[in-house]
């Protein structure tokens, strides 16, 4: 038994890791900073693939650059050199020296993915990349930088601008695929007669609820111009399970539901406006409904690393917010609320149901 001690003392000395020098734990600190200075040519470069359709013409097998670059109409050298990055962090993978494949990330850049996020990268690679040129300014005066880039709020932009709109919404719907399926997962939506969706765009979400339970009948509650889009693009969805109702949510919304939802709406907005939202949802439900808040939630430090950069993506955009559990309660108890409960989902959203107190 002394001998297995011995033996052990030794070991232990000898796979434990000496503490890192002065010079080495500046070293790691200068290369994890650059590693972040780079991030945004990385996003360039992600923006780029998408823009030229690269996963998308990998999807039927590995490709050479001389391949992609006739089809990309792009100069074969460049294109290799933006490939060789990519990989570096994932994005696509070289089987032989000059042979691309799609990667797991970058099946999900290609428009035919049944989870594909395309709309989503050109998105963020345009319009929202611009804005984020103009920080330091939305720092200092407190005002979002896309409404000092464009010289106009996000919400007013859209509305003049249909097809960005259109990229927009197709944006939200596609990073919203796996939030609802982990939502309906993750809560017993089946419960209720009659959901109203409030602010719920092209209708994803009520359709999947729609689909998932037979018996349900629902709202979807949107700008007129939204719905103008939705009974274009989607002319089955108004039917007698499924009303489409035009207004503003900071006027009034329809009365008669068993559950209003806000997916990712309360976030666009600061306080003020939120609690308008609130006070009209309040107004229109009765003692039985329920308010279904879907939002991501901060945690404390660095469990909420994704969260925080939406944080700073809502305050650069709409001038919006993420909030914690408690920001959430002291707002829901203002307008006259109380939550019943929190349910985590799979992703990095949670769903807050609320209902009005006694």
């Amino acid at each position: 038994m002394k001998l297995f001690f011995k033996y052990f003392l030794v070991l232990s000395v000898l796979v434990t890791p000496l503490p890192l020098t002065s010079m080495e734990k500046d070293e790691a600190a200068r290369e994890k900073l650059l590693m972040l200075l780079s991030g945004e040519w990385v996003t360039r470069g992600v923006y780029a693939a998408t823009e030229l359709g690269i996963a998308d013409h990998l999807l039927d097998g590995p490709k050479t650059v001389k391949e992609l670059s006739l089809l990309t109409e792009t100069d074969e050298l460049s294109l290799k050199r933006l490939l060789k990055m990519l990989v570096g962090f994932g994005l696509f993978a070289e089987e032989n020296e000059g042979l691309f494949i799609n990667s797991d990330l970058s099946l999900l850049l290609a428009k035919k993915h049944p989870e594909s996020l395309y709309s989503l990268s050109l998105f963020f690679g345009e319009e929202i990349h611009e804005a984020w040129d103009a920080i330091v300014p939305s720092l200092k005066l407190n005002t979002p930088a896309f409404e000092i880039t464009h010289q106009k709020p996000v919400f007013t932009y859209f509305k003049e601008n249909p097809l960005r709109a259109a990229l927009f919404q197709d944006a939200m719907k596609q990073k919203s695929q796996a939030v609802i399926q982990s939502s309906i997962a993750s809560y017993d939506f089946k419960k209720f007669h009659t959901i109203y969706d409030i602010g719920g765009g092209y209708g994803q979400f009520m359709i999947a609820l729609l689909n998932d339970n037979p018996n349900l009948k629902g709202m979807i509650f949107e700008l007129p111009e939204v719905i103008e889009i939705l009974k274009i693009r989607s002319p089955l969805l108004e039917s007698p399970r499924c009303e489409l109702v035009a207004g503003n949510f900071f006027e009034s919304i329809p009365e008669g539901g068993d559950a209003y939802l806000l997916k990712s709406v309360l976030h666009d907005w600061e306080e003020e406006k939120s609690e308008k939202i609130l006070a009209k949802c309040y107004e229109a439900m009765t003692e039985k409904s329920r308010l279904l808040i879907i939002e991501t939630i901060l945690l404390p430090k660095d469990r909420s690393r994704y969260a925080n950069c939406m944080d700073m993506q809502m305050m650069m955009i709409t001038g919006g917010k993420e909030r914690t559990g408690e920001a959430f309660k002291e707002m829901l108890e203002k307008a006259g609320f109380q939550i019943v409960d929190i349910y985590p989902t799979a992703t990095e959203f949670s769903i807050i149901e609320a209902k009005k107190k006694r």
